[in-house]
């Protein structure tokens, strides 16, 4: 540190106190955290700390080491508690930039106009961006460590209650205060919500739910991870959300497909248990989400159980081995884009030709010699009932089998 340098920091060090107070002023003005307490209790423990802080800059530069060993332990101690708090991350940083933005501008006043000066006012500035750095990292990387650690517990403890729900488990007091504490709403009503995520690019379900998916659906419910219970189990990601409100489950899930669409490149899917209140409800309400789950697609992304749910749908998708009953020949002629396109367009007029033929661009006797293709080759004709309901079960067979198997 040349004269320069020293003679400025002297002269901040002779104001240290002011400046402290400058500091803990701002930090109550700016930072919404503090803004709301007046109390003087609180601004003396502010100011104990810019001070505690300002003391240990003005030695390090002195010294030309970076924050004393003691100041980043009380940093992490610090940050710690805060995070145990859930004193949000973000207002502690902006507590550490006030104060560097308040030193620096008490280097540029005591620097003055002289040139010689300002050169050393430069050097002073580049020391306080070293010393904030450090300091910065101390602390993120300490409330970083304990909130990660508070969150793998809080999963462990969420899986083991859903177990113990579909195990049966009575619902005992203890039971239900360990769920309050949980994020587990014993009072309100709630849906379960299974939710899966596609990767856009493939196409195809994450076969473990991404652990960015969970903070995603926390924030469109309005809350955090530590108090939204939402939890990934072996290949599942389960969610518990309010049934109207606000919060209400389908605009949390409509604005969570949107956050996870936007950073991710990726689409969310769920199938959403009947409204319950209570533990004793929640396996029930589980088990209607896993069968809605299972009929959800990229064209109906949410479906709810049972009411959106039709009896053929679910009698079609209720074996894994469903799809070793359709003959080769019907398999064959079903990947055939164009058989299978008239076979739609068919069902999706209710059997009128014209319809389906003018919503295929194609004349009717294109649309009836390609029925009669399918007749030919499956030996199921589609104008026949009880042939075209053996067609369209294996349809929704073949689909299920390609698209749905992840999600079962």
């Amino acid at each position: 540190m040349d004269r320069g340098e020293r003679e400025i920091v002297d002269r901040l060090e002779a104001r240290a106190g002011q400046i402290a107070g400058e500091i803990a002023d701002a930090m109550l003005a700016e930072v919404q955290l503090f803004g709301a307490e007046r109390d003087t209790a609180v601004r003396a423990e502010i100011l104990a700390l810019t001070r505690q802080h300002l003391d240990g800059f003005v030695a390090a530069t002195r010294t030309g080491s970076g924050p004393p060993p003691e100041l980043l332990a009380a940093v992490r101690g610090r940050a710690a508690l805060r995070a145990r708090q859930m004193v949000p991350l973000a207002a502690q940083l902006h507590s550490l930039l006030i104060a560097q933005r308040v030193i620096l501008a008490a280097i540029s006043a005591e620097a003055g106009d002289d040139a010689g000066s300002r050169g050393a006012a430069l050097g002073l500035t580049a020391r306080t961006f070293d010393y904030s750095v450090t300091v910065i990292t101390t602390l993120a990387d300490a409330y970083i460590e304990v909130v990660q650690g508070e969150l793998a517990e809080l999963d462990t403890a969420r899986r083991a209650l859903v177990d113990a729900l579909l195990s049966g488990a009575d619902a005992r007091p203890e039971l239900a205060r360990r769920a309050v504490g949980l994020g587990f709403d014993v009072e309100n009503q709630q849906v379960v919500a299974l939710v899966a995520v596609d990767d856009r690019r493939g196409c195809e379900p994450y076969p473990v739910p991404p652990r960015w998916a969970i903070p995603a659906i926390a924030r469109a419910a309005g809350r955090t991870q530590r108090t939204a219970f939402v939890v990934a189990r072996g290949n599942e990601l389960i969610a518990l959300l309010d049934r109207a409100g606000p919060s209400g489950y389908l605009d949390v899930l409509q604005r969570a497909s949107a956050d996870i669409r936007q950073a991710h490149g990726a689409a969310l899917r769920a199938g959403v248990g009947g409204p319950f209140a209570g533990l004793p409800g929640f396996a029930g309400a589980y088990h209607q989400a896993r069968r809605a789950l299972r009929h959800t697609s990229a064209e109906r992304p949410v479906v709810e159980g049972p009411g959106d749910l039709l009896l053929f749908d679910e009698l079609t998708a209720a074996r894994q081995d469903a799809a070793e009953l359709i003959p080769a020949a019907t398999r064959a002629a079903l990947s055939d884009p164009a058989l299978r396109g008239a076979l739609d367009a068919f069902v999706a007029a209710d059997l009128h030709i014209a319809t389906a033929a003018k919503a295929l661009f194609l004349h009717p006797n294109s649309l009836r010699y390609r029925l009669g293709r399918i007749a030919r080759c499956t030996g199921r004709d589609p104008r026949r009932v009880t042939d075209l309901l053996e067609l369209i079960a294996a349809t929704r067979v073949l689909d299920h089998d390609h698209h749905g198997t992840a999600s079962s």
